[in-house]
């Protein structure tokens, strides 16, 4: 596995903060794992200022901080106006979580109240109210620092007790402040359901967020094992994947792939032969492929060729063992090298006159 490509959540400089109401007393011995506790009053402003760490490693995007501009004007309470493209961003890692869990867009809505309730969308890291940690002020014994820092992770840990309380789905029809307390037992239960409608109007931005874009690149593979073939793009700026399992409607699975803009290529295949199309990319800078068996780090990595060369990647069953396995069309010598998994080239195809603007493809 490459560390490289794990997400991670760094400490960075104090930025504003606004956190919800929080008791003061500590948490009795025994407490249930979801109880959370909540900041005084009259720390709850918007803009109180504590340190925080990031929610994408990367920083906000450029489309974060347009989407901060949209939406300010639209919602009615605490975030009217006080969206931030590092706000944005810390709904955007909620709702991707959400997202690549293969939850429908009601559990982000829900993870975010509880987020713009509990910290207004910031990932508090420093210990305000004993020992409560990053967006949804969870208490040491929800894990550790890391973890709870890592938006991905917190968010996970959310839904885990949200599916616990409300087993069977029916988190699906259950009021949204009612689930939010019942996974956070604040102080202030009625806090949270005057937030949701924001939090609908942010969820409804971020979900619709893999919409056509003119940088994206398609991809296509069968993602989920039924036997069909469906779309999908690979986004750049963003370096994830939006991946549909059906030809219709948003992504139903997200998956956040290297560190940015860096001229990755996309490439999907069937890595490990369990009948599921999974992706990849290609890195010219360094010739490598990073590619992954469904999961948001790394699984498999190789290097390839010399890089610099204008390579680019296919992926193909060149061996019928069931197994895609990697190559590369080489234009300025209209050469093929192909491999059966290693880093070495088993197979070497010379085809057509090279310089034509030949792309290439495999089936």
């Amino acid at each position: 596995m490459n560390n490289a490509l794990l997400k991670v959540a760094p400490l960075c400089a104090t930025v504003a903060l606004a956190t919800t109401a929080l008791l003061g007393a500590s948490p009795a011995l025994g407490a249930e794992v979801g109880e959370q506790s909540d900041l005084p009053p009259a720390l709850a402003s918007v803009n109180a200022l504590y340190v925080t760490a990031p929610c994408d490693p990367d920083g906000p995007t450029a489309t974060d901080a347009a989407l901060a501009t949209q939406l300010n004007p639209q919602l009615s309470s605490d975030m009217r106006n006080n969206l931030t493209a590092y706000r944005v961003s810390c709904a955007r890692e909620v709702v991707e979580a959400v997202r690549a869990r293969g939850l429908a867009s009601r559990a982000a809505v829900i993870a975010v109240t509880t987020v713009i309730v509990e910290t207004h969308l910031q990932n508090i890291s420093e210990e305000v109210d004993h020992t409560s940690l990053g967006l949804f002020q969870q208490q040491e014994w929800w894990g550790t620092r890391a973890q709870r820092l890592n938006p991905t992770w917190a968010t996970n840990a959310f839904l885990n007790a949200m599916e616990d309380k409300y087993p069977n789905g029916t988190w699906a029809t259950a009021a949204i402040g009612d689930v939010c307390q019942k996974v956070q037992v604040s102080a202030y239960p009625s806090r949270y359901q005057v937030q949701a409608p924001d939090a609908q109007i942010i969820v409804d931005a971020l979900w619709n967020s893999a919409g056509a874009r003119l940088e994206d690149v398609p991809v296509s593979g069968d993602w989920n094992g039924d036997g069909v073939d469906t779309v999908g793009v690979f986004r750049p700026s963003e370096s994830t994947f939006y991946l549909r399992d059906t030809n219709s409607g948003a992504a139903t699975r997200v998956f956040k792939f290297g560190h940015g803009p860096s001229g990755d290529i996309p490439v999907a295949g069937d890595w490990n032969n369990d009948g599921k199309d999974t992706v990849g990319v290609f890195r010219p800078a360094n010739s490598t492929w990073y590619l992954t068996n469904g999961t948001t780090t790394t699984d498999y990595q190789f290097i390839y060729g010399h890089g610099g060369s204008g390579d680019q990647p296919v992926a193909g069953d060149w061996n019928n063992d069931g197994k895609d396995t990697i190559g590369v069309f080489r234009p300025t010598n209209s050469t093929w090298y192909l491999t059966n998994g290693t880093t070495t080239t088993d197979y070497q195809f010379i085809y057509g006159h090279g310089g034509s603007g030949d792309q290439p493809v495999a089936g």
